[in-house]
């Protein structure tokens, strides 16, 4: 069984998202709002419009999914599962909760609507026990019981494609539903959001990748922000000379690069002039520079992204293995033993990868 305090907090992971990128607009979003001396214990994230007296902005209504950008209560509780299916028993904590935070907030019934928020397609048996047969919208049920009437349902996968569901969808648990969210992030959002939002979010779509929906170890938003920053650095030895060009070639970066490089050319060209020219020593003393810095950053980046792969998949018998595998310089071997990240379930098999049986 696993350990509860290891457990990833998923609903803070998205409820951080959602406050970098709606939090701007006038939208104040919380997790884990007491209500009361003894509050219940659910994954709750409050999503509450400053804009006192007016429904949802123009620009709010850019991150708001269907079901809550059709709300207008000013306060928006949400129950997000990410790993647990929706359950009767979620149900009834939910409408607990809304209770208690309009009775502690002196609210209307109306100034609150609350939303079962489900990373998963829950079973249809389920669905029909809580009453969510009706479709509002793709994605969004609602429930003829009273009880939960004012309770909507939306389910991530099934939300559709319109850019301001993206944010939401982003933490659906189908593979397709993800890809189709990174795809309308990178096509209206990308080049509107901080860079914290795409370290991110870039963080968490290679995390999924590497370790699929369970990490052996609780990630935090620190660790993805960090991770977002380094996946440039681990990139790098996957891209080719004429994609690395073609990102890179007239950056301030890679001009920098060149003034070095030409410099240490310059250098060598010079002692070598006397006897080959100095065109030719230039030449070669730029050629010899990107050679080494290349094949060293591509062994350094290489070692860093099989090291973080090692910790992620396998945790600290994975890490192991790094005084075996430090020592290799050998490019090819260490981009086998990346691939083989993916795909490898044991450690055995990765072990094979530069320890082949004769």
């Amino acid at each position: 069984m696993q350990d509860p305090t290891n457990l990833t907090r998923w609903h803070e992971l998205f409820a951080y998202l959602q406050e970098c990128v709606i939090s701007p607009t006038g939208v104040l979003v919380q997790t884990n709002v007491d209500v009361s001396s003894t509050p219940p214990e659910i994954d709750i994230v409050l999503m509450q419009n400053l804009r006192t007296n007016t429904p949802w902005t123009t620009a709010q209504l850019a991150y708001l999914p269907d079901g809550i950008r059709h709300s207008s209560s000013r306060h928006i509780i949400i129950e997000f599962k990410y790993t647990e299916s929706i359950t009767l028993d979620a149900a009834k904590a939910l409408i607990g909760y809304e209770y208690f935070f309009r009775r502690s907030h002196n609210l209307e019934e109306e100034d609150v609507q609350s939303f079962l928020v489900s990373a998963h397609r829950p079973i249809l048996k389920t669905r029909e026990l809580l009453g969510y047969t009706n479709l509002v919208h793709p994605g969004i049920y609602s429930s003829p019981s009273p009880f939960i009437a004012r309770t909507y349902l939306i389910v991530l996968s099934e939300l559709s494609d319109a850019p301001y569901n993206t944010f939401f969808k982003l933490f659906a648990h189908q593979r397709k539903a993800k890809q189709a969210a990174l795809i309308s992030f990178e096509t209206n959002h990308q080049t509107k959001v901080s860079v914290e939002v795409e370290w991110m979010i870039r963080s968490l779509m290679d995390l999924w990748t590497i370790t699929g929906e369970n990490p052996m170890r609780a990630i935090t938003k620190e660790d993805l922000l960090k991770r977002g920053q380094e996946l440039p650095r681990l990139l790098l030895p996957l891209i080719t000379e004429e994609e690395f060009a073609e990102v890179l070639g007239n950056t301030p970066f890679m001009q920098q690069l060149r003034d070095e490089l030409l410099g240490k050319g310059r250098e060598e060209g010079l002692e070598q002039g006397r006897e080959e020219g100095l065109e030719r020593g230039l030449e070669r003393g730029l050629e010899r520079g990107l050679e080494r810095g290349l094949e060293q950053g591509l062994v350094q980046g290489l070692q860093s992204a099989i090291e973080l792969g090692l910790e992620l998949k396998f945790g600290a018998a994975g890490l192991e293995l790094l005084p075996e595998i430090q020592p290799i310089a050998k490019v090819a071997v260490l981009r086998a033993l990346q691939q083989a990240l993916k795909t490898a379930s044991t450690l055995t098999e990765i072990r094979q990868i530069y320890q082949p049986q004769e």
